[in-house]
């Protein structure tokens, strides 16, 4: 686990959104822009951040979930199958993601 030094906080985020904003965005001519314009690129911004973090997080949850002990109908023995994506819809948009699969 990081240490609450390393880990960086909501203001110092919020400055790497504001710098690819800026620098790759719409943005770019932050001068000439209006309001509706910084929410808009902000909230796509943000809703991207917020997949990517969705998608790793479930990577991590199904890493730490344990595998199924047996077949939920039969109680037979499973065998495991290669990982299979997956996609869903969330309210910021799809996240994909990677699923164990067990036949």
């Amino acid at each position: 686990m990081e240490s609450a030094e390393k880990t960086p906080s909501i203001e110092q985020i919020a400055s790497l959104v504001v710098e690819k904003l800026t620098q790759d965005g719409k943005l770019a001519d932050l001068a000439h822009g209006d309001l509706m314009t910084i929410e808009e690129e902000t909230i796509d911004q943000v809703d991207q951040v917020t997949r990517a973090v969705i998608n790793e997080l479930l990577g991590k949850q199904a890493d730490a979930a344990p595998p199924p002990r047996g077949c939920p109908k039969c109680g037979g023995r499973l065998c495991e199958k290669p990982p299979q994506g997956r996609s869903l819809q969330s309210k910021r948009g799809r996240v994909h993601f990677k699923t164990d699969v067990y036949r």
